[in-house]
């Protein structure tokens, strides 16, 4: 089966190199056909990585600077695909895994169409935790938004990274790095927060705070729960379990193949939380 407008997109560095080894070798043994994109910091690790033939490489420059890795090489591998033949581009860590039986072309394309249909971004109030720098520090690649973002955050305590499947469209990718300048970043700027950002101010998402509902005061991130009325309470919000930490999955394998969640995520840090 060849997933053809979606692409994985993961930056990548050695000691993650299993992780993509297991993932490649999975679909392969399931006969499933999804191009990967890996982001390397430098030749060096590209020639390291024994499964060159198998994934689609980008390799950062060698004059590159930056004091955020991670968002950078998501962000440079974005614009290497801005003008590429995939629709949405799932643009992930290597931790992750997929399921089986849901990792298919329809229902791939159907939970990324709720995604941009419902409009909606989960968030977990963290006020207990002080307002959260990620918040604070992704919103400044917006100056002149930067009060509202403050605003309908609830002063940066609404906290959303990874409650949801982090997916772009690739409609987006030019006019989103036209509004945004990634030059200077640092750690606390998250990725798909600031993607999510551009949601918010330019294509109408709105934020749902999930803690009054699940007592949970985090992104769903750390979901681990087996709680119907939790489960329930997030399926009356539209929530789509597309992807899963490894923990909730495990307590919960029957329900989230039953609501036709594919990915799993967070396998290095199985007991984190």
């Amino acid at each position: 089966m060849k997933i053809e407008n979606v692409a994985f997109l993961i930056p990548i560095y050695t000691p993650h190199y299993p992780f993509i080894y297991n993932l490649i070798n999975k679909l392969e043994v399931n006969d499933i056909q999804i191009d990967i994109h890996l982001v390397f910091s430098n030749i060096e690790d590209h020639n390291n990585f024994s499964m060159k033939n198998k994934i689609n490489s980008i390799i950062l420059p060698e004059s590159y600077q930056t004091n955020s890795i991670i968002t950078y090489k998501k962000f440079f591998g974005l614009q290497h695909l801005s003008n590429s033949k995939y629709d949405y581009i799932i643009c992930c860590d290597s931790e992750i895994d997929i399921i089986c039986n849901n990792f298919t072309n329809q229902i791939i394309n159907d939970k990324i169409k709720q995604i941009f249909d419902n409009k909606t971004i989960y968030a977990g109030n963290v006020s207990i935790h002080g307002a959260d720098i990620r918040l604070q520090t992704s919103a400044n690649l917006f100056p002149e938004k930067y009060e509202y973002l403050r605003d309908i955050t609830n002063n940066f305590t609404l906290y959303f990274w990874w409650s949801d499947l982090p997916v772009y469209r690739r409609e987006d990718i030019i006019p989103f790095f036209n509004t945004i300048n990634y030059d200077n970043i640092v750690f606390e700027h998250f990725d798909y927060i600031i993607y999510q950002y551009y949601l918010i101010l330019y294509n109408e998402f709105k934020i749902i705070d999930t803690t009054p509902i699940i007592n949970l005061g985090w992104s769903l991130e750390i979901l681990k729960t087996t709680d119907n009325n939790i489960l329930n309470a997030l399926l009356s919000i539209n929530y789509g379990f597309s992807w899963n930490n490894i923990n909730f999955y495990k307590l919960n394998q029957q329900f989230i193949e039953s609501q036709k969640g594919f990915l799993i995520y967070h396998l290095n840090i199985n007991n984190w939380w």
